[in-house]
């Protein structure tokens, strides 16, 4: 903001408030927003982690979407509003540091958690002790940390036969999880690529045309794997698998929303009716809810993020949202490998507050730092 005028502005009043304008507020809501959308992935995943039965359903998406599910489209979304306005404002160095800092180091540490903590943890209580854990085998710890830290989308999650024979989730499934969550993060940085490289384009061509066009190339991509996968497979598939294409559509659609945000009233009819085809499209297809759903969530999580503004003083900047994604499932296997609760209830308040601690780690030791 420039530094010698001495005009104030008056603040916009709330009803005619844009969502452009909401946005240049860098609003602590949103702090809020993806701490519950972490808490709602926690909670999603202590049923079948805990052994309490299936996940949950999104109450917007009940017939298709976990509320883990729903919880990871609102990341998608979010991200792409916020995430994909920044590329276009910044320059593509300056963008890419950025999210390397906020994003890499905080990822490799919790895998270094997960593989000799956690894993650990889980081997010592299967085998009596550590021998035989620290090896070079491909299903070692080791192993893990290593192709987990170039994050590719398909990797074995799991190391030798930890949690597999003594956890709910792994007698169910016959297979080592130790950081389950982390599917999503590989999915999430090759849309940042993208952005990076859409940005590039739209600083010559123009944003919102240039936005606009990715995003229906993002649509054709998402409904091809939808009705043609055999052939969107064929073409894009050592790029972009079904997931890719989901995710890059509801990230795309936030960065549409953010490109055309100076058009679009806070509180005005737009984010009502994203509501209403949020509700709508939830009760439809497979793909609607999925897709349209999700990405329809970069509407109507601005408001709610204006609305829970004011909670956002008790986090202090505060931001342990990523953290909480990053370390819940370790946390969640060990506390259902120790038996310590038979509630979901209590498994979700003994998980949370041992993720808690293990994300305000992260940020005081690291986020914030970076």
């Amino acid at each position: 903001m420039a530094g010698d005028t001495a005009t104030i502005a008056a603040p916009t009043p709330r009803l005619s408030l844009t969502l452009d304008d909401f946005l240049d507020t860098r609003s602590a809501g949103f702090d809020v927003v993806r701490l519950v959308l972490a808490f709602l992935v926690l909670v999603s995943h202590t049923w079948p982690l805990g052994g309490f039965g299936t996940e949950p359903m999104s109450p917007l998406a009940p017939k298709v979407l976990t509320l883990g599910g729903f919880a990871v489209g609102g990341f998608f979304a979010l991200s792409g509003l916020l995430v994909g306005r920044s590329a276009l404002n910044r320059r593509t160095g300056s963008f890419a540091k950025a999210r390397f800092a906020r994003l890499m180091p905080a990822l490799w540490m919790s895998m270094l958690f997960s593989a000799f903590v956690a894993g650990l943890i889980g081997w010592a209580h299967r085998h009596g002790g550590i021998g035989g854990y620290f090896t070079l085998r491909p299903d070692g710890p080791l192993a893990y940390v290593g192709r987990g830290a170039t994050l590719p989308t398909s990797f074995s999650h799991g190391i030798a036969d930890v949690f597999r024979t003594d956890t709910p989730y792994g007698i169910t499934t016959g297979s080592s999880f130790v950081n389950g969550s982390l599917w999503t993060l590989p999915y999430e940085i090759r849309c940042y690529l993208v952005i990076g490289l859409v940005a590039v384009v739209a600083r010559k061509f123009g944003s919102r045309r240039t936005i606009t066009i990715a995003w229906v190339v993002s649509l054709a991509l998402a409904v091809g794997y939808a009705k043609r996968v055999d052939l969107t497979s064929f073409v894009v598939g050592p790029y972009a698998d079904k997931y890719m294409a989901s995710f890059l559509f509801v990230f795309m659609t936030g960065t549409l929303v953010a490109a055309w945000a100076h058009k679009i009233n806070l509180f005005g009819w737009v984010p009502v009716a994203a509501l209403v085809l949020t509700l709508i499209a939830g009760r439809s297809s497979a793909f609607w809810a999925e897709h349209v759903t999700q990405a329809a969530m970069a509407l109507v999580l601005p408001p709610v993020a204006a609305l829970v503004a004011p909670l956002a003083r008790l986090l202090r900047g505060v931001d342990v949202s990523y953290g909480l994604y990053l370390y819940a499932w370790p946390i969640q296997q060990l506390v259902a490998l120790y038996q310590w609760t038979s509630r979901p209830a209590t498994f979700i308040a003994v998980s949370t507050v041992l993720t808690g601690a293990c994300a305000a780690a992260s940020w005081f030791a690291i986020e914030r730092p970076a």
